[in-house]
């Protein structure tokens, strides 16, 4: 470590370490017996920014209190450390990005060299790793590690940055064994458990999990309708499938491209083909309520009874089948043929820019919308949004960023009022496509449809009024999500 001339009372140094990964505590304990001096000491550090060459930390060590601005990486960063109070600590503490790493410090020396030994703890359990100090770039690459501890370390990590302190932060361990076939196993017996990723989890890995959990709820709900007719059933079959989907579309790169689009248009094809039943399903909800609706009633619940079996027969079909069979079989493979060209990225890092690229959607949909504009692109604003919340939904809790629930809880408040709007605006082409019934024209007032207009007129306003809010939540996000793909 090399220091320089202090300025207006910041110690300035240039920072020459080198770092290994350890197999456990025999150094530590191999150090005790030896008679080697060690000074324990409990961490925990946080850190308030985080780009690619620079890093600002602050440390508790003990009753100690410092922070630390770093640039650089590699064997050789400049640092600027200072002390500083236990109220500034807890102040970061508030703005802290990621996760605080907490870890037992053993520090000591080497040939008059400073050590330390860091045993991490929580959600780096398991992770020990040795630091050492040089005065010099050459003596660092010409030192030779003392046996006693050669035999403990696994690996070199100086140049990696997977184990930056600031990384471990954000992406928790870097090296995770996981069995996807033993995840798919697992899901099939029991499709409701929730996912948690490990953080450096391949995002190939983590989308076939995901996509399987997926694809178990649209199986089961399908057989539920085949067999019962149930309608939520037929919904929460149409919801999966979107998600799917939506899914594919905003998280590109995992998989083959041409795989992806073979199995979106098949999909959209399943789904298409329920559109007009569920439609309906909403609509005679809407009116059990409402006065001189009897003949409009008849004439859609014949036609649901036809949908109904349209929908059954699409279902139970041999093409369907070999769809679903196929996706079954792709999701279940294990080598990575149909990989994209992101496949190996940590799936947290992936889906931090996915994040962001929908938010800018939403957001940029949202400006969009005022008082002039047709309800289409209201409609079309929804599906974005939509999309923004299957990400929440599965992918909020790799992140420790609190304004991402209240992002969701937003999200799902703003979507279900588009919806409603969309809904009304399908009810308007229902009652269209049927009035040219005489005698349903001329039992079905002008009332009807006066109260739907109204309705969406209502619904418009409300999202305009909702909107800003919902946008400053959205840009809050988005800059908390940037420093996990820089």
């Amino acid at each position: 470590m090399i220091q320089f001339k202090p300025i207006k009372g910041v110690n300035l140094v240039l920072e020459i370490e080198r770092k290994f990964v350890l197999d456990g505590i025999l150094a530590i304990n191999m150090l005790k017996s030896d008679g080697i001096s060690i000074e324990q000491n409990e961490i925990t550090q946080i850190y308030t920014k985080i780009t690619p060459l620079e890093e600002i930390r602050f440390r508790k060590s003990g009753q100690n209190f410092t922070t630390a601005h770093k640039i650089g990486k590699g064997l050789m960063r400049k640092e600027n450390e200072r002390e500083c109070s236990e109220k500034e600590f807890k102040s970061a503490l508030k703005e802290a990005l990621g996760m605080p790493i907490n870890k037992t410090r053993f520090e000591f020396k080497i040939n008059n060299l400073p050590c330390n030994i860091d045993m991490y703890h929580e959600f780096l359990d398991g992770l020990i790793t040795l630091e050492i100090e040089f005065l010099t770039v050459q003596d660092a690459k010409n030192f030779i590690i003392p046996e006693f501890l050669s035999a403990s370390i696994k690996a070199e990590i100086t140049e990696d940055e997977r184990y930056k302190n600031k990384n471990l932060a954000l992406f928790g361990l870097p090296e995770v064994e996981f069995d996807i076939k033993k995840a798919i196993n697992i899901i099939d017996q029991n499709k409701d458990l929730k996912l948690v990723f490990p953080s450096s989890l391949r995002a190939i890995d983590a989308a076939r999990v995901m996509f399987f959990q997926i694809y178990k709820s649209v199986q089961v709900h399908k057989e539920i309708y085949l067999n019962t007719s149930d309608e939520e059933a037929l919904h929460q079959f149409r919801v999966h499938l979107r998600k799917t989907r939506s899914l594919l579309k905003i998280l590109p790169g995992i998989f083959d491209e041409k795989t992806v689009a073979h199995f979106n248009k098949n999909f959209k094809l399943i789904a298409n083909s329920t559109n007009k039943k569920r439609d309906i399903d909403v609509f005679l909800e809407f009116l059990k309520e409402q006065k001189n609706s009897k003949l409009i009633t008849q004439i859609l619940l014949l036609e649901k009874q036809n949908l109904n079996s349209d929908i059954k027969e699409m279902m139970s079909s041999e093409t369907t089948q070999e769809i679903f069979k196929d996706w079954e079989v792709f999701l279940k493979e294990e080598s990575d043929f149909y990989k994209g060209e992101k496949f190996d990225t940590p799936v947290k890092k992936l889906v931090a820019r996915a994040f962001r690229v929908q938010i800018l959607r939403v957001k940029k949909a949202l400006l969009k919308l005022n008082e002039e504009c047709a309800n289409e692109r209201f409609h079309a604003t929804r599906i974005e949004i939509k999309r923004l919340r299957y990400l929440l939904e599965i992918f909020i809790d790799l992140y420790a960023i609190k304004s991402l629930e209240k992002a969701k809880e937003r999200a799902k408040e703003i979507q279900e009022i588009f919806g409603d709007l969309q809904d009304r605006d399908i009810w308007l082409e229902i009652l269209e496509q049927y009035l040219s019934n005489e005698l349903l024209n001329a039992q079905t007032p002008d009332k009807l449809q006066t109260k739907i207009y109204k309705q969406i007129y209502k619904l418009r306003d409300k999202i305009l009024d909702k909107k800003g809010k919902f946008i400053r939540t959205l840009s809050k996000v988005s800059r908390n999500l940037k420093i996990y793909y820089n």
